[in-house]
């Protein structure tokens, strides 16, 4: 492929005019050369890194639009996109591969881009993507069940996401300061292991140092006021509003708010910045419709996701409306949640419809399966199975009526169904508007 050189665990038989770096781990060493290829790129801009289970989204974009509002160009990586100031890139997964990250930042700065957010997923860490980034700032959102396909077990989670966060490993990851949820039993752990310069948020713990109250939760938007106590002593409270609904979207306004404090930005472009943001696709995003249906398409994919989606949905009913909700599982990925996410949907929604989500290499029935033994559980009857997410989303709006919500949780922002060998365009939002014109 015209390369000079080769990265090799192993001697290999090559032509000789190629030369051959010998190394022990290809992982490790690979992330060092690509910071030294494109020049220490993050070296020279701000970069604010968000890890946790749920939330990273959200809080990236909205960090980033506070970053906006007080004068700074920006780049952003996220799951739904990636942005070099106001252009947008595409990558095929969370948190791209090392030489992908640098060459992003490297093109940031030579457009002049001062602080960039992103998105570090619990495989970046550990696959080593990220290391010899030079962060400045990390956000810690919540740890819940997702991805144990991969950690086998939750405590297996935690310990990669921690890494960020340890003294020992501030050569590979950089820092400065840390952002972290305490409401969050991980969290608290990781305030009490990080040698980082802290600021700790929550809703109920009011030993954080900022903490939202009088929050008001509506359909249209929300608002609270911000208890702030500085690190020199000294407490301020000032007002947040924020067309995002939802009470899982306040932890994502505190944590972005949080590093927004912590870089010692004016607060007032903090409220700025998170009033602006209007949404992003597929985070609790509310779909205009001609026909008097209410319908929320979300990312929702994991147990405590589903719930939060959920609970808020129900919370901004009108009396006598019901809430709807159509939800599968992805294929090839973390089984034991199937029932648990089942389980609380037979909880909490009124009616259920299980479908299909990129059932890659299972059988479709099967996936449905073992999310309705949540239901069967539960000892309720109110749910059906459809494997077809285009009829199953029909359904659900044909039954619905003009007080009810319908959920549609899972896919979000994603357009495709993703099967064993091939995958096929789809769009939750795009079915939608097919059954409402």
């Amino acid at each position: 492929n015209g390369a000079a050189a080769a990265m090799v665990q192993k001697v290999l038989e090559l032509p000789k005019n190629i030369t051959q770096i010998l190394v022990k781990d290809c992982r490790m060493e690979f992330p060092k050369a690509c910071r030294n290829f494109y020049k220490n790129p993050t070296s020279s801009l701000a970069l604010i890194g968000v890890t946790g289970t749920n939330g990273k989204t959200t809080t990236v974009f909205l960090t980033d639009s506070i970053l906006k509002s007080a004068g700074l160009k920006t780049s952003l990586i996220t799951t739904v996109g990636a942005f070099i100031g106001y252009d947008l890139l595409a990558f095929d997964r969370t948190t791209p591969e090392s030489l992908d990250l640098n060459e992003f930042f490297y093109r940031s700065v030579q457009e002049g881009i001062k602080a960039a957010t992103m998105e570090v997923s619990s495989h970046s860490i550990d696959l080593h993507r990220v290391d010899y980034l030079v962060y400045d700032y990390f956000i810690f959102t919540n740890l819940t069940q997702d991805h144990l396909d991969y950690h086998t077990n939750i405590e297996n989670y935690f310990e990669v996401k921690k890494r960020l966060f340890l003294k020992e490993n501030r050569k590979k990851y950089g820092g400065r300061g840390a952002v972290i949820n305490i409401d969050d039993m991980y969290g608290t752990a990781l305030a009490k292991a990080t040698d980082l310069k802290l600021l700790t948020y929550a809703i109920k713990d009011k030993s954080a140092r900022l903490v939202a109250s009088d929050i008001n939760n509506s359909i249209n938007g929300t608002s609270m006021h911000l208890n702030y106590q500085r690190q020199s002593g000294g407490n301020f409270k000032f007002k947040i509003s924020s067309k995002l609904c939802g009470f899982f979207n306040v932890y994502n306004i505190l944590a972005s708010a949080g590093t927004g404090l912590i870089m010692d930005l004016n607060v007032k472009d903090i409220q700025d910045g998170i009033k602006k943001m209007a949404g992003i696709p597929g985070r609790f995003e509310k779909i205009t419709m001609q026909n008097t249906r209410n319908v929320i398409v979300d990312y929702a994919h994991t147990p405590d996701g589903l719930k939060n989606v959920l609970k808020t949905a129900k919370s901004l009913l009108e009396p006598g409306g019901k809430l709807i909700s159509v939800f599968g599982c992805g294929g090839d990925r973390d089984k034991i949640k199937r029932k648990i996410m089942g389980g609380i949907a037979a909880l909490l929604a009124d009616f259920t419809i299980i479908t299909s989500d990129n059932p890659r290499t299972e059988e479709p029935e099967m996936i449905m399966d073992m999310i309705e033994e949540g239901f069967l559980k539960a000892g309720t009857q109110k749910y059906m199975k459809m494997a077809d997410r285009k009829d199953a989303i029909f359904y659900a709006l044909d039954t619905a009526g003009e007080k009810d919500i319908v959920i549609i949780a899972g896919k979000g922002h994603e357009d495709y169904q993703e099967f064993a060998d091939f995958r096929i365009h789809f769009s939750d939002q795009e079915v939608v508007r097919q059954w409402d014109r």
